[in-house]
């Protein structure tokens, strides 16, 4: 008998100590965050947002700088989400075929966000094609990218050789640029609209389908000037061209030795393609400032900022009202040029 309850009590003190070893696992073979790898944060808990991969809708091909810029916030977004989002080009229609399925084919559960640019915001107001989608139609999230205008000439061009000397010629010679589109939704076009507007300068503008199509036509001496991004003049100097004025309120970073309009006198205006993140309307407000918060950390990530720097990508952030002003400031300037009604 003895020996019996002496048995029984070992198997009682086996299965208490196998109890407490179940409950504090070693810290090496805790379950990998929910991005697959350590440094991919903190996964939510079950029934929480995020619990699952989010993607983000890019308008345009893989390579570019746009589809670069996402593939960049994403795995900074990662970090502090703590599950994938995972990039999905959908180039076409100048970026509207991703735009429409944000907008109608998509549930507004917090799982699919989009880049949005100043296209989206201002289609409605294209005469060429015009859209029924406004900027009311999205949920902003945040604004990253301020890309400014500017107009380049070539190195061996002698008939103008700054802004005031351009505007000048123009006046009374017929000069020629390209841009992706030829409406209001265009910064490069709306430039153009611009110099004829203020300066009554005779300038055309030949439909091209990206900027560098517009770059190859002007180094190829197929147009007179060329009117780009900051982001697109980096390597102007290698390749036989200058900017000559930036469209911004102060001097770029990038073209520290580029005047503003402003500075030269010769008129005040500001013209820049802004690029950032929205949702489609319907979105739980938890989700929406959430997500808000999760882009405002990945701008100040020091990977994103060294990768959008080596893109020539001006960061400058806008949330809330401030990122919809910022809009709304702009498609004021640019329906006065156009002469659109809103």
């Amino acid at each position: 008998m003895k020996k019996l309850i002496s048995v029984l009590l070992v198997l009682a003190m086996a299965l208490s100590l196998a109890a407490c070893g179940s409950s504090s696992a070693p810290a090496s073979s805790a379950a990998p965050a929910a991005s697959g790898d350590a440094s991919g944060g903190t996964p939510a808990s079950k029934g929480e947002w995020p619990s699952k991969a989010i993607t983000l809708l890019c308008g345009y091909s893989a390579g570019g700088s746009s589809d670069l810029g996402c593939r960049y916030v994403a795995e900074a977004l990662k970090k502090d989400l703590g599950v994938p989002v995972v990039v999905e080009n959908v180039p076409g229609s100048g970026s509207w075929l991703a735009w429409n399925q944000l907008l109608q084919n998509t549930d507004p559960d917090g799982y699919t966000f989009a880049l949005v640019n100043l296209s989206a915001m201002y289609g409605h107001y294209d005469e060429t094609n015009p859209r029924e989608t406004t900027i009311d139609d999205f949920e902003l999230l945040a604004n990253h990218v301020i890309d400014y205008q500017v107009l380049a000439i070539r190195n061996d061009e002698t008939r103008f050789t700054d802004y005031a000397s351009l505007v000048e010629y123009a006046k009374t010679n017929p000069l020629i640029l390209a841009s992706a589109t030829s409406s209001i939704t265009s910064g490069d076009a709306t430039v153009a609209k611009m110099l004829e507007q203020k300066h009554d300068s005779q300038l055309t503008v030949i439909p091209v389908d990206g900027a560098s199509d517009a770059t190859t036509m002007f180094l190829a001496g197929e147009t007179d000037i060329l009117s780009a991004n900051v982001g697109d003049v980096m390597d102007a100097e290698e390749n036989g061209y200058h900017p000559i004025v930036v469209f911004a309120p102060e001097r770029s970073d990038y073209l520290p030795d580029v005047p503003t309009a402003i500075e030269t006198g010769v008129d005040d205006y500001v013209s820049f393609s802004a690029r950032g993140y929205a949702y489609m309307p319907g979105v739980d407000p938890a989700i929406v400032s959430r997500m808000e918060e999760a882009l405002t950390k990945a701008f100040d990530d020091p990977d994103y900022q060294k990768n959008m720097a080596a893109m020539g990508a001006e960061l400058e952030l806008y949330t809330g009202d401030e990122y919809k002003q910022l809009l709304l400031d702009q498609l004021d300037t640019r329906l006065e040029l156009w002469g659109v009604a809103k």
